[in-house]
């Protein structure tokens, strides 16, 4: 009987984790699950509790039992890791952002000194002089996409808002496009972007630019749409937009370096890819243009129409 006891305490140990906490002068000791589905935004939250750092902006930090380094926690991942190699404590230091040595130097390159290195000294360690925040601040809101897909004359781009209420900064307008055809040249009705608003995503990427001609929205070619269809599809994919231009100024296309090919296959319908110079769209394609911006409230028909008799733009 008292053998089932020690070995049911024993996994029952073996499946916590005891943590130790240091803030400041200030300890907390807790435990937590050995489980590979530990979530950061959860052990954030709990740090956040216990240390009443509610409106304080801190960074966590563990030391790695191998080798005493110290390491970061920022996500699920490393999290995850910290967790199944503590050994048996895990030991985790809460700094203030702008305060971590680690954050300027970077992390695992300040060694702990003992009590002999510390007396005798040693050779002072040259620090980097640029500072430079750490990745997790970062967020990419544009990319380059699908290089050795798109033609030459295309371009992909992948627009990225992260939650943010801030609009794309982009309106579209009715157009004619020139496409080369069995029959010869052929005008079509085409989308093209016909202003950037400025300070918004879209020019701050420079990757748009005025009268580049809309092909697909999130792999749907646009060809024999209406205006408003196009711009219902970029207000429905607003938060991940991948849109296919061509631009009208073609020596912002840099070719991609092929290896070892003669040809080159593309996801784009042979109409966009034959789409040639761009025409002069008529006077009244100014009147057609549509602003991307969310949905941030209900628009009904009649609104619709009376923004449309008021200068042409529609507000979405």
């Amino acid at each position: 009987m008292s053998k089932n006891k020690i070995v049911m305490k024993n996994v029952f140990i073996d499946n916590k984790v005891e943590v130790k906490s240091k803030f400041d002068a200030e300890f907390r000791r807790f435990s937590l699950e050995r489980d590979n589905q530990a979530q950061f935004e959860n052990f954030h939250s709990l740090l956040e509790r216990l240390h009443l750092l509610k409106d304080i902006a801190f960074l966590i930090s563990y030391v790695d039992p191998s080798d005493q380094d110290l390491l970061p926690i920022n996500n699920d991942e490393n999290l995850r890791r910290a967790l199944m190699n503590a050994k048996p404590l895990l030991r985790v230091i809460i700094q203030r952002k702008g305060d971590s040595l680690e954050e300027l130097n970077g992390y695992g390159t300040i060694k702990p000194r003992n009590l002999i290195s510390s007396i005798l000294g040693g050779a002072p360690t040259k620090h980097k002089s640029l500072a430079i925040s750490n990745p997790l601040d970062f967020r990419q809101v544009s990319a380059i996409i699908d290089v050795d897909i798109v033609p030459e004359t295309c371009r992909r781009v992948r627009l990225l808002k992260h939650g943010s209420d801030k609009p794309l900064g982009f309106y579209i307008r009715d157009g004619t496009s020139v496409r080369v055809t069995q029959n010869g040249l052929e005008k079509i009705p085409g989308i093209f972007i016909s202003r950037l608003v400025p300070g918004g995503l879209a020019e701050s990427t420079g990757l748009l630019a005025v009268n580049d001609e809309v092909l697909e929205v999130n792999g749907i070619e646009v060809f024999g749409k209406t205006l408003d269809q196009v711009t219902d599809m970029m207000v429905a994919n607003s938060s991940n937009l991948i849109i296919t231009v061509k631009p009208a100024n073609q020596r912002t296309v840099v070719p991609p370096v092929r290896r070892n090919s003669f040809g080159r296959n593309s996801q784009v319908s042979s109409g966009s890819q034959h789409s040639a110079t761009t025409a002069g769209s008529d006077p009244d394609d100014k009147y057609d243009a549509d602003e991307i911006v969310d949905l941030t409230a209900q628009v009904t028909l009649d609104e619709n129409l009376m923004s449309r008799e008021d200068g042409g733009i529609l507000h979405l």
